[in-house]
């Protein structure tokens, strides 16, 4: 066996690598995607959502009712994603990648409205969702937001037919990294481009005194560069 696992990482590491550029999201019944040195690559507003705390949810519980709180998480995220025209994939256990094929104005927007619209579902008063996950103490997470290209590969065994999808891009590097610098009640963060993009009924509220902007500012260094971003604690009604 370690001779084979030798062979297999020696070929992986010095074969060609081949992307084959797309325009959907992949799934893993994706026939184009194969257990060797293949990519699918396509372009995307990515979303990012992170359930924070979840080892105080598991010792403040216990792990069936942690599985029921992602679960839930997921229930939300899906049919609001849906309903908006984009696509739900796992990242991990306590985190989801939300993609919106394409990078127009309204591919960014349609991501934000999402994330606002999740923000809505779990903290407003008026949804009974806030009301059943904070009896858990389940409601501390955050959702950033950016925009690139994103390759998906797939890992695993032929023998098996069992494989994961492996999901890279600075895109979501920076999509997460926003995400983990949000403090609460800011939930959503978006990058400088995805701001700069944002239609009015998103980026602004109105009141007597005219348009007020939604989002604050700040920075944070990705790859030896300054990363800026925004960040706000508004959401988009749910109906």
């Amino acid at each position: 066996m370690k001779v084979d696992i030798e062979e297999k990482v020696r070929q992986t590491l010095e074969s060609p690598f081949e992307i084959e550029d797309v325009e959907t999201v992949p799934d893993a019944s994706d026939p184009r995607l194969c257990f060797e040195n293949k990519g699918l690559r396509f372009e995307a507003t990515v979303v990012y959502l992170e359930i924070r705390e979840t080892a105080l949810i598991l010792r403040r519980n216990n792990n069936v009712m942690l599985e029921k709180i992602r679960m839930s998480y997921f229930y939300v995220v899906i049919d609001i994603v849906k309903d908006l025209g984009g696509t739900v994939r796992r990242a991990h256990d306590d985190g989801v990648y939300i993609f919106f094929q394409g990078v127009t104005q309204d591919s960014l927007n349609r991501a934000v409205k999402a994330a606002m619209k999740i923000k809505y579902m779990l903290t407003n008063e008026f949804s009974r969702v806030k009301k059943m996950l904070e009896i858990y103490d389940a409601l501390d997470f955050a959702i950033g937001v950016d925009d690139g290209k994103v390759l998906c590969t797939k890992v695993g065994n032929e023998e098996t037919k069992h494989g994961e999808l492996i999901w890279s891009g600075d895109a979501l590097n920076i999509a997460t990294g926003i995400a983990k610098r949000l403090l609460v009640p800011e939930h959503i963060g978006v990058s400088e481009l995805v701001h700069f993009n944002l239609k009015d009924s998103i980026k602004f509220s109105k009141s007597k005194k005219g348009k007020q902007e939604i989002w604050r500012s700040n920075s944070f260094e990705y790859n030896n560069e300054t990363q800026k971003y925004f960040h706000t604690s508004f959401f988009w009604t749910v109906s």
